[in-house]
């Protein structure tokens, strides 16, 4: 079995940049699992960052 075929979890996430180091969050994630090629299941869900969230990520993501 290659590891194509095998069950996989493929985790995304939206973020207010790129440096933790900086402050900058974790905004959404998303989760898919996928089998035999075909998403079986998904997740997602917004996370309150405690922080602004700029405009350009904003205009970007669509999270506001």
């Amino acid at each position: 079995m290659s590891v194509f075929q095998k069950p996989i979890v493929m985790l995304d996430f939206e973020t207010t940049g790129l440096s933790p180091a900086m402050g900058d969050r974790i905004t959404e994630v998303a989760a898919l699992r996928i089998v035999e090629g075909k998403i079986v299941e998904r997740f997602v869900s917004l996370v309150n960052c405690g922080v602004v969230i700029p405009s350009f990520i904003s205009q970007l993501t669509g999270i506001s």
